[in-house]
């Protein structure tokens, strides 16, 4: 199985991320770890940080000359925008501050501090391993826009207007994207248990990701008003997914993402000393992560879609593991194309 930690605050001097299971004998370069930095990163709307933020890092362990040697990888990502924080008592309503307040008995800069989306650079950075794996077995990502606010399949030009109008505003905007992994193998998680269904372990990598609120895989909430022969006869409403397993089918995903809470423009709030209302101002959170989520998705996504292959096809190598799937595929393709 494949596992992964990150570690470190938004501030702080780095981030750490650790990720275990990987087969020896998968080649990933710097250059395919800085991509997809560099595309979460770089995506629309993100805020002036993403300008001082290099995402430089530093592999530690689990690899010898740009392969995987079986070990751990540990990656390193220092923070460009490192620094002592100021104390906030006054909750962003919709974020962490008020409930990690509460429960860890912290002051709100703190609590953002961790459940800032920062640490997402380390999934980013991992992911870049798990697409890896993903593609040396066959399998391809892609992820795309389909609503931002209220407008539906936005193009560049559209996009560029909404964020610039919000940020004019000092306000943010939510949105949906979509996820589309084709070439999988069939027989990818299990119906034997609810945790052992690939639709359950996806959902829970992508409701983790700061923001998302709703999940839909193929038809999602559209079929609740389709009758079932229609959908007994259009293979696309699974999404890919059967009892908790790959079909062999694209794999369809799509998330919704809120607004993100820090708005310039202020959102009623209260201090947290004196109970008396204040109002919770940022000038720091992006405009819009939809498009930086979609990239963070794909890559969480893609780290759990690998630990199934790992599961289900074993091996310590990566030789191993190609011949395994390259078998199974020849014994599954005549029964999956009927």
């Amino acid at each position: 199985m494949l596992r992964y930690l990150t570690a470190g605050e938004s501030h702080g001097e780095s981030l750490a991320c650790i990720l275990e299971g990987l087969p020896a004998g998968l080649a990933v370069s710097p250059i395919d770890i800085r991509r997809e930095l560099s595309r979460r990163r770089a995506a629309p709307g993100r805020s002036a940080r993403q300008k001082k933020e290099t995402d430089s890092f530093k592999v530690l362990s689990g690899m010898n000359r740009g392969v995987t040697t079986g070990a751990p990888v540990a990656i390193l990502i220092p923070n460009a925008a490192a620094g002592k924080i100021s104390p906030s008592y006054v909750p962003r309503p919709g974020h962490a501050d008020l409930p990690g307040m509460l429960k860890y008995g912290l002051d709100a800069a703190l609590v953002r501090e961790r459940a800032s989306a920062r640490h997402t650079a380390c999934v980013s950075a991992l992911g870049a391993f798990a697409l890896r794996l993903l593609a040396e077995t066959g399998a391809r990502f892609a992820s795309r826009v389909v609503r931002l606010s209220m407008t539906e399949n936005p193009s560049p030009e559209e996009a560029r207007e909404l964020i610039a109008r919000a940020a004019a505003d000092g306000d943010t905007l939510g949105g949906v994207f979509e996820l589309i992994c084709s070439g999988l193998p069939a027989g990818l998680g299990s119906h034997v248990h609810h945790d052992r269904r690939l639709g359950a372990r996806l959902g829970a990598a992508l409701l983790g990701i700061n923001g998302i609120k709703g999940l839909e895989i193929g038809g999602g909430f559209d079929l609740a008003s389709w009758k079932g022969t229609l959908a007994a006869r259009d293979r696309r409403v699974s999404g890919g997914l059967d009892g908790g397993m790959t079909n062999g089918g694209d794999l369809v995903l799509r998330c919704a993402m809120k607004p993100v809470p820090g708005v310039e423009a202020g959102a009623p709030s209260f201090d947290a000393r004196s109970g008396k209302p204040a109002i919770s101002r940022s000038a720091t959170s992006d405009v819009t992560a939809v498009y930086a989520a979609a990239v963070v998705a794909e890559h969480a996504a893609a780290l759990e879609l690998a630990g199934a292959m790992v599961e289900k096809f074993g091996g310590d190598t990566m030789s191993e593991i190609k011949e395994r799937v390259r078998l199974w595929r020849k014994k599954t393709e005549k029964l999956i194309g009927r």
